[in-house]
């Protein structure tokens, strides 16, 4: 019986690390991308929390970034710009951000078209 309870316990162990790894490079591992600014400069709209509850005093613009990774890699990604007295990015602009497959894990912010290797401001243009 206890073996049969330590088996059940290292297999369930395994899964939860098997499944916790796979969590954390889905969502944390990150890599380095860039991205032109829309032409278009999103509304400006209140903000809101998770729950739907409009943030007093905050405004947001909601973007849509189209990454390209440093190895070449296209990426679609929804932003949200947020704050008391947020500004829009400029038009046009590039930026590079830190991302996972699943989110924008720090940035987006501008950077010099110097900066952007050629290899990614070719798939840029």
């Amino acid at each position: 019986m206890k073996k049969i309870v330590s088996i059940i316990a290292a297999v369930l162990v395994i899964g939860a690390i098997f499944f916790g790894y796979k969590y954390y490079e889905n969502t944390y591992k990150s890599v380095n991308a860039y991205a032109i600014v829309p032409e278009k400069v999103p509304a400006k709209v209140q903000t809101k929390d998770d729950s739907g509850k409009v943030v007093t005093g905050y405004h947001s613009y909601n973007y849509t970034f189209n990454f390209v990774t440093e190895s070449g890699k296209k990426k679609t990604i929804e932003y949200e710009l947020s704050g008391r007295k947020v500004q829009p990015f400029t038009p046009g602009a590039t930026v590079k951000a830190e991302i996972s497959n699943t989110r924008i894990n720090k940035g987006p912010n501008y950077v010099n078209d110097q900066d952007v290797p050629s290899k990614v401001m070719n798939q840029l243009k």
